[in-house]
C-alpha cells in the first residue's frame, strides 16, 4: 500500500490484509477500557469514522453489538464487500461525528481512532459522544499530539506538530490541492493537534466525569513488563513523567467516562 494512504481510500484487498491488525487492536482496547467502565460482550459500540468497517467487524467478532458512522459513501460500499467476505454484518450509516444519527444514551462505548484531527469541530464531536453515551459509558479516542514532534499526517514536513496552527492549516490545504500524495490523497487532511490541558478542560466542561490518558490505560493491564512496564507505570503516576512520555511517544489517547 502507498505510504500515507488515507483510510477512506482503501479497497477491499487492503482492508482484508489489515483486518487482523484491527482485530488485535480491538482486543487491546477492550483489555484497557474494561478497567474503567463496564465493557463486556453484548455492549453497544459506535465507531465514529468507521471507514470500511474494519473496527466494527473486529468488535462484532469479539461479541459486541457494533455499528459505525462514516462520511465517505465509497468507504461504506467497501464495508458491504467486507461483510460478504467475513460473514459479519456491518451496519454503517452515512454521517459525521459532529452530528451523530443516533438517539440520546444509545451506546455503552464510542470509539474514534484517527478521526478528531480531520473533523471540522472537535468540540462538537466531544458533545455528540457525550450525548449518545449512557451514564457510565466511555468515549475512547486516539488523535494527534501537539507535544510529540513526530507525525504521519503529512510527508516531508519535519516537526510539523510544532508549527503554528494557521501555518499547519495553510500547508494542509495546499497539500490537499497541489501535492495530494503528501497527505495520502485525502481531501480532509489533519488540521487539529491536541494538548492535554485543553482536552481535559473541554471534556470536563461538557460533562465527562473522568479522563483517563494512555499511560493509565496501559499501566495495569499486564501488557508491559520489566523496564517498559516500569516506565508506563511511572508516566501514569507522575505528571512530569507523563509530559516526558507524551513528548517521546506518539499520539494522544484517552478514555473519557460519562
Amino acid at each position: 500500500m502507498r505510504k500515507f494512504q488515507a483510510s477512506e481510500s482503501r479497497d477491499i484487498d487492503d482492508v482484508l490484509e489489515m483486518l487482523p491488525h484491527y482485530e488485535a487492536a480491538a482486543q487491546r482496547v477492550i483489555l484497557r477500557v474494561r478497567q474503567f467502565i463496564p465493557f463486556e460482550p453484548g455492549a453497544r459500540v459506535l465507531d465514529v469514522g468507521a471507514a470500511q468497517g474494519s473496527t466494527v467487524t473486529a468488535f462484532a467478532k469479539a461479541g459486541f453489538a457494533a455499528c459505525g458512522v462514516e462520511p465517505w459513501a465509497s468507504a461504506i460500499e467497501v464495508s458491504k464487500e467486507l461483510a460478504e467476505h467475513t460473514g459479519v454484518p456491518t451496519e454503517i450509516q452515512l454521517g459525521v461525528g459532529e452530528k451523530l444519527p443516533y438517539e440520546d444514551e444509545a451506546f455503552d462505548y464510542v470509539h474514534a481512532y484517527s478521526v478528531l484531527e480531520h473533523v471540522d469541530d472537535p468540540i462538537a464531536v466531544f458533545q455528540e459522544a457525550h450525548r449518545v453515551l449512557r451514564p457510565g459509558g466511555g468515549f475512547f479516542f486516539c488523535t494527534t499530539s501537539a507535544i510529540n514532534p513526530r507525525q504521519n499526517e503529512i510527508g516531508r514536513f519535519p516537526l510539523f506538530p510544532w508549527y503554528p496552527p494557521r501555518v499547519q492549516r495553510a500547508i494542509m490545504e495546499w497539500a490537499a490541492h497541489e501535492r495530494p500524495w503528501l497527505v495520502g490523497y485525502t481531501t480532509r487532511p489533519a488540521v487539529h493537534w491536541f494538548r492535554h490541558r485543553a482536552v481535559r478542560r473541554s471534556l470536563s466542561d461538557i460533562g465527562f466525569r473522568r479522563l483517563v490518558d494512555k499511560w493509565e490505560l496501559r499501566s495495569k493491564t499486564g501488557e508491559f513488563r520489566g523496564i517498559s512496564g516500569l516506565l508506563v507505570r511511572t508516566a501514569a503516576t507522575y505528571p512530569i513523567a507523563r509530559v516526558a512520555g507524551d513528548f517521546l511517544v506518539g499520539r494522544v489517547e484517552y478514555l473519557a467516562v460519562k
